[in-house]
């Protein structure tokens, strides 16, 4: 029988880490997050993460979507130049692409619910 998840009756991991050196961009921000789900043979996982303002590139694997919802603060995702900037505030909600490059900026010290997938 298949088991309903709530995710206030799991208590998860807490992993803390910063921005590897060679795609920190401006700050040092501490990225906290939480892995409430994850499911190897269907690709999916999905958690919480906050962040403290800074900014540093990000690259996702062609095999991988992000879907966020920005529960607080503030982030704007961009191209690798800085072009194309797209900002998501509390409330909005947004998907990374599978082979996204580009820049990750907290503007405000931010939170979001993450589901990602990835295909083998």
């Amino acid at each position: 029988m298949t088991q309903m998840i709530r995710f206030n009756d799991i208590e998860p991991k807490i992993t803390e880490q910063f921005p590897d050196e060679d795609k920190r961009i401006k700050g040092k921000p501490l990225r906290t997050s939480q892995e409430y789900f994850a499911n190897a043979v269907h690709g999916v996982r999905a958690g919480t993460w906050k962040a403290e303002a800074g900014s540093y590139r990000i690259e996702l694997a062609d095999t991988k979507h992000e879907f966020f919802h920005i529960l607080t603060g503030k982030v704007q995702i961009a191209l690798p130049d800085g072009s194309g900037v797209k900002e998501y505030a509390a409330g909005d909600t947004g998907i990374i692409p599978p082979g996204f490059k580009g820049i990750f900026e907290i503007v405000v010290p931010a939170s979001k619910f993450w589901v990602v997938t990835e295909r083998s």
